[in-house]
């Protein structure tokens, strides 16, 4: 039912479907001429009892903002409108805020007020929730190590990035809401490429990590960067969060545990080297001993002598501190000088590496194949050259095909079987056979009816050239 001063007017019945209270209020006489029903449900009092009653309302009010509503009652009458946000307390203890506004009616009459109120409780419960997360949020990202990005899936956009990236880039944050891709203008140039096809086409496929170098001034920042794709309900990509992390204390520990690994590994194989040249040797003198009671087999004593000699020569050189790569050259002089003193000949190296300002840097794989084949060239040059003449091994570098040419000469002449190209022979030339890579490597046996010409030619894989 309508009160005697409710809504007897057709004017007034569509306030009745309003979900706020609508309110006509009399200033003189301090008494609401009308009140809809949407009162009743948000002030939790009978219609009626607030029309015989208009204080009913403000003694609803919460003690501690009654001060402010006898403020908006003020303005109200002198300027004729006014609003507020007022917490009242219902009869049932629920508390509810209401956003109240006052405007002059188009009536005429200067003592009466238009009242709306609007229940906000509820969206001022969410803006106080996200209030308190969006704090808390902040909280977190500016205060982590890490940077903290929202983007758009393109990275075109920065939604936000924490106040981290200045301390990590030496840039304001700020400046990539207006550039979104400044940041990529830092990172190292032999980077960009791979930051740039990885922001663009692969982190909105899925997680993503990577790890990229930035340049401040003189400094290089090494950065983690880790990204996750967000989809909305719908599965569509709306945004992509990021972390980037400096790692450039992690990457200069970690270096210096692998190079302190390295170093201990280095010196550990250089001492089991060591041993087992020694060892070798140990293995050469046995055989000098056997070789000088027992005449008859010292000549095939001698040449097992200088093969493992030859092994003997990689691990010594291998061995040796600070060595870190076998020349061909020392393979070379150490074969030399080990078949020199072994058969008491004289044995001259012609090399031009160092007019080339070049060397020959021997695969690591291949060394002591190589050594046991340079080994068995020497040997039996010397072998079958006139023990009284010096004998002399060229050593010739071709720097534009990355090629090594070693020849050995000696007067004399092949025997029929063996071939132009060392295809058979004795067991010299089969070893030298079975021990030459099969990349990289040739070797040719070669007479002119006079002298015997050996010649070995070594490239890539095999050996390579450092100038």
């Amino acid at each position: 039912m309508d009160h005697p001063r409710g809504a007897k007017t057709s004017s007034f019945k569509f306030a009745e479907h309003m979900r706020d209270i609508a309110a006509i209020y009399s200033l003189r006489e301090r008494r609401f001429d009308f009140l809809n029903a949407a009162a009743e449900v948000i002030l939790g009092l009978p219609r009626s009892a607030i029309l015989d009653d208009a204080s009913l309302l403000f003694q609803l009010v919460v003690e501690e903002d009654r001060p402010r509503a006898r403020a908006f009652h003020d303005r109200a009458v002198r300027e004729g409108r006014a609003d507020v946000e007022l917490r009242i307390r219902r009869p049932d203890g629920g508390e509810r805020r209401l956003a109240v506004r006052a405007y002059p009616t188009e009536s005429g009459r200067d003592d009466t007020r238009a009242l709306i109120c609007e229940d906000v409780s509820e969206s001022r419960r969410i803006e106080l929730a996200l209030s308190e997360s969006e704090a808390r949020f902040c909280q977190v990202v500016e205060n982590i190590e890490e940077v903290f990005w929202i983007v758009s899936p393109d990275g075109t956009q920065v939604y936000y990035a924490s106040p981290t990236y200045q301390r990590i880039w030496g840039r304001p944050a700020t400046e990539l809401y207006s550039s979104p891709f400044k940041w990529m203008q830092s990172v190292h140039p032999e980077d960009q490429a791979r930051v740039i096809e990885a922001v663009m086409l692969r982190q909105a496929e899925g997680p993503l990590e990577m790890y990229f170098r930035i340049q401040r001034g003189d400094e290089i920042r090494h950065i983690r960067r880790r990204s996750v794709p967000v989809r909305n309900e719908q599965g569509q990509l709306i945004q992509i969060v990021c972390l980037s992390e400096d790692v450039t204390e992690q990457k200069r520990l970690e270096q210096q545990a692998e190079e302190s690994a390295r170093t201990q590994r280095d010196a550990l194989v250089r001492e089991v080297h060591h041993r087992i040249k020694n060892n070798l040797q140990g293995v050469t003198g046995m055989l000098r001993n056997y070789a000088n009671q027992h005449a008859e087999v010292s000549e095939v004593i001698s040449e097992a002598i200088a093969q493992v000699q030859a092994v003997a020569i990689i691990y010594g050189l291998q061995g040796r501190p600070g060595i870190a790569r076998i020349m061909l050259d020392d393979v070379l002089k150490e074969v030399i000088l080990g078949i020199g003193q072994l058969m008491h000949r004289s044995i001259t190296l012609d090399s031009d590496e160092h007019n080339v300002n070049c060397r020959l840097v021997v695969n690591e794989l291949e060394a002591v194949p190589i050594a046991l084949v340079l080994n068995e060239i020497v040997f039996n040059a010397a072998k079958h050259s006139d023990p009284d003449a010096e004998l002399r091994i060229e050593l010739r570098i071709d720097i534009a095909r990355e090629r090594a040419f070693l020849k050995v000469s000696n007067p004399g002449r092949l025997e029929p079987a063996v071939t132009s190209a060392g295809q058979s022979g004795g067991s010299g030339l089969k070893l030298i056979q079975s021990l030459l890579p099969r990349r990289g490597a040739r070797f040719e046996l070669n007479d002119n009816g006079e002298t015997v010409v050996a010649r070995l030619a070594l490239e890539p894989p095999v050996v390579t050239l450092k100038c």
